[in-house]
């Protein structure tokens, strides 16, 4: 028999009990077996892929690690080679034995499952992650997880990598809430295992936190002879049908009168009051203007006045310190969410912060009860309201850009490291061109956090892409930028404004926010809406 000496003595026959388990388990069913395999044979699997296969790096704005190739492939190998792996070979044909499945689907209910192999080993050392989804493509009918960590040093919570399990969003069905309820730690020798069901099985793999081991595990799939039940309700499909759904289409008037004409001393007074006098001499304009024509986009620094910066540079310190966030700090999952800031999600498409305490109301405690956040958001709203949201400041963008603008709309914004991103998905795929611009803040008061920041490895960076034949966000988007690739990564700075021409079958997104990184990003996220055609005149050069 293929699965003779694999598993452990007697595991076959635990299946009624196992059921019992899986069922009872939320926010969905699901099981995790412990001692899983015979512990000797299962190092041996470790050792043979350790030593004798190559993993490939992949990141994406979903996911940071790597990567085997299908273990299905092990047929194929050369003699040389497949004498190298015999012991992971071995394993593989137990898992996808008859007798396996009947016991998974015995366990779970799926009906039968199909002989198809489809497996890989990954690895996510430190930084590594997959964010939010629900595994549904084509006949996946259950997911299932093989952890190969060190069987020597016992895997903790403060190692990070759990498999992160979500429960229904209460406002939308067949989306995930912005908090998993169920977490299982990657521990030696276990395997976890769930029904994969559309709009309904959402799960993740949580930031690995260690930095001298990585998260080890043979990570596969059963399939059927048929796509699930309810396929149609799956994210990818879900998002392949609403293109350019979620991109800003309530665009609100500017405050303060006509956006169009001179900067005048009215309109010179409201951004005197926040605005580095150098970006208000007319001599800088035509730099700016070069630079923006030239590239689609321009980073303004220091763009605040110095006592501003400096007001939301310390709120933003002493709200991280209050909620733990930042330099390494294991977040806790509500980190953050009091105060006027609310969470937004669907996980599937982005996680982070926002500040919007008419919203929140009295449940998240209001600006009193809400501590340095609250005060870190009361100031971004009062510049987002009196300076970006002015027809003032939409003169200042027509002689920076040559565009005109007609309208707005902004959020106020907290990722927090170790919890919060946004993706690339159909519904950001942008339809008319929009000019976006973001002041961003994050802490740059230690010795090479700038460095840090700049190096993308800790996240945070917005990224523009044109997305691929399929609409989705490739494997390249940290290439260097360049005319081809159509790719453009803004780093997080402090006190920088950016600007950048958002033209139609562009995506964009906030990558993962480390637990590495210095602090979290807060910024004022503005969109506003070009008078027809201004774009053709102030993009020339821009992404294509």
């Amino acid at each position: 028999m293929a699965i003779e000496g694999v598993f452990r003595r007697g595991l076959l026959e635990t299946g009624e009990k196992l059921k019992a388990v899986y069922e009872s388990n939320s926010p969905y069913p699901h099981c995790v077996i412990k001692d899983f395999c015979d512990p000797d044979l299962l190092r041996k699997v470790r050792d043979e892929i350790i030593e004798n296969v190559e993993a490939t790096y992949k990141e994406t704005d979903l996911f940071k690690m790597f990567q085997t190739g299908d273990l299905a492939n092990l047929d194929k190998l050369e003699a040389e080679q497949a004498a190298k792996l015999p012991t992971v070979r071995r394993l593989r044909d137990a898992i996808y034995s008859p007798e396996f499945r009947a016991f998974i689907s015995s366990i779970t209910g799926c009906g039968d499952l199909s002989d198809q192999t489809d497996c890989a080993c990954n690895v996510h050392a430190a930084g590594g992650h997959l964010l939010c989804h629900d595994d549904v493509i084509g006949n996946r009918r259950v997911s299932y997880i093989i952890y190969l960590t060190d069987p020597d040093q016992p895997w903790t919570a403060e190692d990070g990598g759990a498999l992160e399990l979500y429960p229904q969003s209460k406002d939308t069905p067949n989306e995930p809430d912005v908090i998993p309820t169920a977490t299982a730690l990657p521990l030696w020798n276990n395997m976890a295992f769930f029904k994969v069901q559309p709009g309904f099985s959402f799960h993740s793999i949580q930031e690995v936190f260690a930095q001298d081991r990585p998260r080890m595990s043979i990570q596969g799939w059963f399939h059927s002879d048929a796509p699930p039940d309810r396929a149609e309700l799956a994210t990818r499909n879900q998002l392949q049908l609403r293109a350019g759904a979620d991109t800003v289409t309530d665009f609100q008037p500017f405050i303060g009168g006509s956006t169009a004409g001179e900067l005048g001393a009215e309109e010179l007074a409201v951004l005197g009051k926040y605005v580095n006098p150098s970006y208000l001499q007319e001599g800088n304009w035509e730099k700016v203007l070069a630079k923006f024509k030239e590239d689609g986009s321009v980073q303004l620094q220091n763009f605040l006045k110095k006592e501003w910066a400096e007001q939301v540079a310390q709120a933003v310190a002493a709200a991280d310190a209050e909620d733990k966030l930042g330099r390494g700090q294991v977040p806790a999952y509500d980190a953050g969410i009091r105060g006027g800031w609310q969470a937004v999600g669907p996980c599937h498409k982005q996680r982070y912060l926002r500040y919007a305490p008419a919203e929140a109301g009295a449940a998240q405690g209001g600006d009193e009860a809400g501590g340095a956040a609250a005060r870190a958001g009361t100031l971004l709203a009062q510049i987002k309201q009196e300076l970006f949201s002015s027809a003032a400041f939409a003169r200042l963008v027509a002689k920076l850009t040559t565009i005109g603008l007609v309208g707005q709309q902004a959020e106020v914004r907290r990722f927090r490291p170790g919890l919060d991103y946004t993706v690339a998905h159909y519904g950001v795929l942008t339809k008319d061109p929009q000019l976006d611009a973001v002041l961003c803040f994050v802490s740059e008061g230690e010795a090479g956090d700038r460095e840090l920041w700049e190096s993308g490895e800790v996240g945070g960076f917005e990224a523009y892409l044109l997305a691929d034949d399929d609409n989705e966000a490739a494997e390249v988007y940290k290439a260097a930028q360049d005319d081809e690739s159509g790719v453009l990564n803004v780093s997080p700075a402090a006190n920088t404004l950016n600007l950048v021409l958002r033209d139609e079958g562009l995506m964009r997104f906030v990558k993962y926010l480390s637990v590495a990184a210095p602090s979290s990003r807060l910024d004022i996220a503005m969109t506003y809406q070009p008078e027809p055609d201004s774009d053709e005149e102030g993009g020339e050069g821009e992404q294509e």
